[in-house]
């Protein structure tokens, strides 16, 4: 019987190929998922790296509900064009404390990784009420009732215990404080 020819016995039993295919995806698992459990952390860390403010994450939770992962990402790839165009790459440490993530790869808009401090606060309520008034041409929708429509403190704190539950270092001080540091 030549080499070629040794595959019929997978072809001609199915429970021998079907043992096969789980025993090469569980030793694959098992060399992904075992090296993690050495490590003394998956994340690196990085300096400066905290919570959300209560009015940091009142922003958050309106770009999570508005959609706007939809056309923006989150993430600046270690491609040389991204990280010349928005600054060093992105790191799983700046991501932390995000539930959900928002990383992706999705570039209808621009990278808002590090646009925070790129442009004024006023520049910012301009282009949210009328995008194309502050880049021509733009195709992202306005949004004129965010200028209108009050944050709702009660709601922080209680965002702020989700996320306490779920791993986020928010200490009970700073949940009971966060209606009144919502400050604008």
């Amino acid at each position: 019987m030549s080499l070629w020819n040794k595959h019929q016995i997978f072809e001609k039993n199915s429970i021998i190929l079907l043992i096969g295919v789980l025993l090469v995806i569980s030793i694959g698992g098992l060399v992904e998922v075992l090296p993690l459990f050495y490590l003394k952390s998956t994340i690196e860390k990085v300096e400066g790296m905290r919570p959300y403010t209560p009015l940091e994450l009142a922003g958050r939770n309106i770009y999570v509900r508005e959609g706007c992962y939809n056309c923006h990402s989150q993430m600046v790839r270690s491609l040389r064009d991204e990280v010349e165009r928005y600054g060093h790459y992105s790191l799983a440490a700046e991501s932390m404390y995000d539930k959900p993530f928002q990383w992706g790869s999705k570039r209808n808009g621009p990278d808002l990784a590090r646009v925070g401090g790129k442009y004024s606060d006023e520049w910012h309520k301009l282009h949210l009420d009328n995008p194309r008034s502050m880049v021509t041409g733009s195709i992202m929708p306005a949004y004129p009732w965010l200028a209108k429509t009050p944050l709702a403190p009660q709601e922080i704190a209680q965002d702020m215990k989700v996320l306490a539950f779920q791993g986020v270092p928010y200490t009970p001080e700073m949940i009971e404080s966060a209606a009144k540091d919502l400050v604008i």
